[in-house]
This record gives structure tokens, sequence and C-alpha cells, in this order.
């Protein structure tokens, strides 16, 4: 007399070890199969192992690595991390993703490098904590392609290597000669870069000197009275004595009305003067926001669609534009240091990655940064006290 399948099963599944999950499927396997035959359900047994096989091993995956590459944006870095390609170590890959720049939607959302095109890798090699990276480059000397004089250049190969285990400092070398020491803000002895070298520097900076130029004949006490009328000059600052801070206030009404930007009062500017009206911010939400024009060169400080203040200002130069669009503040800092660039940043408003609002010594009347938005020594604690975390930007 033929035995029970059903019966089978059922003893199968009671005496079945139970002690991993690829054994229950192919039990449930068998118990599926037993109603059609023994035969059948071996067959299903041995699909049914090599599925979980299968299964098994499509799921057991190895990470790839991945090291971190220090390009820009603004003043600060802007990290972004690469996959490592296979058979290559993650300090080579690393530095090739950095002398390759940024990819093309980076580079839309402003991130660039200071590391010109056409540098080279000759070699890399690591030696007690040491990795020495030797560049090239065709046209080094027509383009000044020396850390010496860019230091965010080596402060990029700098933090590039040292993230990676084992590197403790970094030893450049551009067409086979050695770079790169910091002493103070230049890097100028032979020798290897550790990040100590990029370090905030303990010792603030002295404020700078306000040197008056560009004295006119018109009376000061009046252009100054005028110009405070017109927000570009707050009512303290009439002082009847022509100074820094009437030249820059002279600037952004000169760049507002389309004159030239020297910041001397000729009979054009006086004539401007006399019939002038305050700016009109481009846009008008309520609260406060703030608007930078920069063709123009002027920064508007507005509140509830009035504008508080109009100061000079300058964005990014040439390969190193603001980028447009709507924005707001996120972060503050009254002294905030620049690793890539070795600067101190002064009333530090962040409003786009390393991009900032911040007081420089040097506002010409022309683009000029590494894409932040510089104001004068003289105006940026107002507007630092202006920009609330919060605060919307627009760029136009």
């Amino acid at each position: 007399m033929g035995r029970d399948p059903i019966s089978d099963a059922a003893r199968d599944r009671t005496s079945a070890p139970r002690s991993t999950h690829g054994a229950r499927m192919v039990l449930a396997a068998v118990a599926v199969a037993s109603v059609v035959g023994c035969a059948t359900a071996r067959a299903d047994v041995s699909t049914a192992r090599a599925a979980w096989e299968t299964i098994s091993s499509s799921t057991v995956t190895t990470p790839r690595p991945v090291a971190k590459v220090f390009f820009v944006k603004g003043e600060q870095f802007a990290p972004r991390t690469r996959v490592v390609p296979p058979g290559k170590t993650p300090m080579r890959a690393a530095v090739e993703a950095l002398l390759a720049g940024p990819s093309a939607g980076e580079r839309a959302a402003g991130i660039d490098t200071t590391l010109p095109r056409g540098v080279r890798l000759a070699s890399l090699t690591l030696k007690g904590g040491t990795a020495t990276v030797a560049l090239t480059h065709a046209q080094s000397a027509a383009t000044g392609f020396d850390v010496s004089l860019r230091p965010a250049r080596a402060a990029q190969l700098v933090y590039t290597l040292t993230a990676i285990p084992g590197v403790k400092q970094v030893l450049i070398s551009v067409n086979g000669v050695n770079r790169a020491t910091f002493i103070g803000a230049k890097l100028a002895v032979r020798g290897a870069l550790d990040k100590h070298d990029l370090s905030k520097p303990i010792t603030l900076p002295k404020k700078p000197t306000l040197v008056p130029k560009g004295h006119a004949p018109a009376d000061p006490r009046g252009v100054q009275g005028r110009l405070a009328s017109l927000r570009f000059l707050p009512g303290d600052a009439v002082s009847g004595t022509w100074n820094e801070r009437t030249r820059h206030a002279v600037i952004a009404f000169q760049a507002w009305n389309s004159l030239e930007r020297d910041g001397i009062v000729g009979p054009q500017t006086l004539a401007a003067l006399e019939n002038a009206s305050p700016p009109k911010p481009a846009r008008a939400p309520g609260g406060r926001h703030v608007e930078v024009h920069r063709e123009k060169g002027v920064t508007l400080l507005v509140d509830s669609g009035k504008v508080v203040r109009a100061l000079h200002s300058s964005s990014g130069a040439r390969g190193y534009e603001t980028p447009a669009g709507t924005y707001s503040i996120f972060r503050k800092e009254l002294n905030s240091w620049s690793v890539p660039y070795q600067v101190w940043l002064p009333h530090a408003s962040y409003f786009n990655g390393g991009i900032a609002f911040h007081a420089y010594a040097q506002v010409p009347a022309h683009p000029a940064s590494h894409g932040c938005v510089r104001l004068p020594v003289a105006e940026a604690p107002m507007a630092y006290k202006f920009m609330a975390i919060g605060t919307h930007v627009t760029v136009l």
C-alpha cells in the first residue's frame, strides 16, 4: 500500500530544522510540490535551493570606496564625494577628480575650483605620512600657476589629500619645483603643508585705515546731507569732511544713476544729486529683504518695500560670478575665516554655500570677489545687523 504523500509532507514539516530562512523556503517548496508527487518535489527542491542561492549572492554587495574632493564656493570649501574607480587608489582618484574640476551640474550650482585647466598629475607617492604630488602645467609661468601666489590652490590639494587615511601632510611640486609652507598669508617656503598651516589664525586683523580719496570742489556737508536723504549714507555720517565712506556712497549713487563710477563729485554728479530720488527695489516682499544688483555694484537693504540703505558693493569677478537667484541668510559669523583664500571675512552673512556678504578693505567699482558680495568696512556692521537668519536675499 502506498504512503500518504500529504502525511509525509506533514512529518517533514514537523521534523525539519528551522534555523534559517533558506531552509524554510526549501521546505515550503517541498510541501507544495508533494501534492503532485515526489519526483516533482525533488525537482522543485533543487529549483528553490538554486533560487535562494541566487538571491543570497545578489544581496551581498561590497560598497564602492569614495573620496572627498575639496572644491570651492564663494570664499569657502564645497567638498564633494567621488567614487574610486576599480584599480585606482583613493589618493590618486581624489587628485585626478580634483584636477578634473566640478561637474556641469556642480558648476551650475556655483561650485568652482581655483586649479587652472591643463594641470596634469605627473606622479603621486606616499611615504611616512607625507604625500608628494607632482604637477605639471605647460604655461605655468604665463598663467601664474604657482601655489605660492594662490593659497586656495594649495588648500584644495592639502584638504583633499589629508582627508585620506594615512596622509598627514602634502608636498606640492609644480614643474619640478617644490612649493608651499605658509608665512603669514603667503605660501613662500618650500616644504610640506598640513591643515595646521591652513587653520584660522589666533590674532584678528587690524581695522583697515580709511584713506580719503577723490576730493571734489563741492561742499562736503551738503553732498553728504543729500546722500543721506537718498539713503546712500546714514545721518550720522554727515561730518562736513571728505572721507572714504562718502566716496563709497558717491560711487553707489553714481552706479545707480548710470554715471561714471569715480567717486568724485563733479558737475554731472552734482546735477544728478539735485534731481534724484531714493532707489526703488526691484521686488517688494513684506518684511526685510536684500537685493544685490551685480551690474550696478549696489546692494539695497529693504524693509517693508522701502530702501533703508543703498550700499556700494562688489560681487564675483569674471569666472567667479555671484549666482543670480533667491536665497536666505543661513549663517552669520562676526569674524569668519576663509581657509581656501587665507583671509578674514569680518561681519559675514552667508546666503549661498560659501558665498556671503562681508566687509573688505578693497571694494572697487567693478566685480572683483571670488563670488561673495564685498561691502565697505564702514558699512558692513550695519548690514550685518540688518540681515538676520532667514532674511531673504535676491541676486539680480
